[in-house]
């Protein structure tokens, strides 16, 4: 039997769309302000708060380095603070280039846990999104495919923790707002909170269910023990949403949402009016399947799928397109269809050799 800290319904969120429902009544201590220290951390600003934690920006005196601080709000709740020092113990045995480290975790007060990690100056996919609705296509498939690699690591490799070795770990909480994109394009995974071993049985009591709804997987939603595809239902509704602009399910009841997801019944993504291959298509359609085996296998094999659909719409590497991407937006477009721009190619033909012609008449007429 684990020796996990339990998912205690009692200790649990319902976020429904980005709203945070706080089952928790008692007071707060008051949270950290710019120039109050975090252990040996200087406070610079507030970057992020949530339901459970306040994310600063700080400056570590000791190393002189801008590091991130996490900070547990509910201090006084002895599952909260089992969940951010699993969450420190897991992500300090995690190295992949496109995961954030975590460097330290301590006390403030000797009371409010805090966990100390990479600090990451870029923008959230949420936020792009917000800014620019969709993200070019070979953007959002670059994006989508350093997510499954990192997925695919945390799937796959052993952990320690509390003494037991464990092989895998599900992220349980893939969504826009914990991918996070530095300013010279690297693509980072954050936020394993809530993340937990494969081989722990993890279930939700009726409506306690921990994650953004819009986001979760229909096995997550129905209470089911969940394992890696969990994961790749959840990043493939944050490809969709890339791609299209638009939520999968879009439905803003909880009655709705769960109705919906749990028939898998989301918006096709060729009714949108934008162009996407066919093979992206189809590649979404098998990563949102309602039934975990009728997925991709694993991340790694989605990644697979996902770098060919890249390599049929351009000659770049996935880093050198985000990277551009990040330092200049209009340098990658919208992608437009091969008959789309052949026809447009002959319209800008003709266009030009009626100019030609007319310039022709008018020099012989001289």
């Amino acid at each position: 039997m684990s020796n996990l800290p339990n998912d205690n319904p009692e200790s649990r969120h319902l976020k429904v769309d980005e709203q945070v429902i706080n089952p928790y009544k008692s007071q707060n201590l008051p949270l950290p302000k710019v120039g109050d220290k975090i252990g040996p951390n200087k406070v610079l600003e507030l970057i992020g708060e949530g339901g459970s934690a306040t994310v600063y920006k700080v400056w570590h005196e000791g190393l002189e380095v801008v590091r991130a601080v996490k900070v547990l709000k509910k201090y006084y709740d002895k599952e909260a603070k089992e969940r951010i020092l699993t969450e420190a113990k897991i992500m300090s045995d995690i190295h992949h280039p496109n995961i954030v480290e975590i460097h330290n975790i301590g006390y403030i007060d000797q009371l409010i846990p805090f966990i100390e990690m990479q600090f990451i100056d870029g923008i959230s996919v949420k936020n792009l999104i917000t800014q620019n609705t969709r993200f070019p296509l070979a953007v959002a498939l670059s994006v989508a495919y350093f997510v499954s690699q990192a997925l695919h690591y945390a799937h796959v490799k052993d952990y320690t923790i509390y003494g037991k070795v464990y092989r895998g770990l599900i992220h349980r909480d893939i969504k826009p707002d914990n991918i996070v994109i530095s300013k010279d394009g690297i693509v980072k995974l954050m936020d394993f909170g809530i993340a937990r071993p494969s081989e722990v049985s993890l279930h939700t009591v009726g409506a306690k269910i921990i994650g953004t709804m819009v986001y979760l997987s229909p096995e997550q939603l129905n209470g089911k023990t969940l394992d890696h595809r969990s994961d790749i239902f959840s990043l493939g509704t944050v490809l969709y949403e890339m791609v299209t602009g638009a939520r999968a399910f879009p439905q803003k009841t909880l009655s709705e949402l769960v109705q919906k997801k749990t028939k898998s019944q989301y918006r096709p993504i060729d009714t949108h009016g934008i162009p996407v291959p066919k093979e992206l298509v189809s590649a979404i359609d098998k990563s949102l399947a309602l039934e975990p085996q009728d997925r991709f296998a694993s991340a790694a094999d989605f990644g697979h799928e996902l770098f060919a659909i890249l390599r049929m719409i351009s000659d770049r590497a996935p880093a050198d397109i985000v990277s551009r991407y990040m330092n200049d937006p209009s340098s990658c477009p919208q992608w437009v269809p091969v008959k789309k721009k052949a026809k447009l190619n002959l319209i800008l033909a003709i266009a030009a050799a009626s100019v030609l012609i007319a310039t022709i008449v008018a020099v012989i007429m001289l």
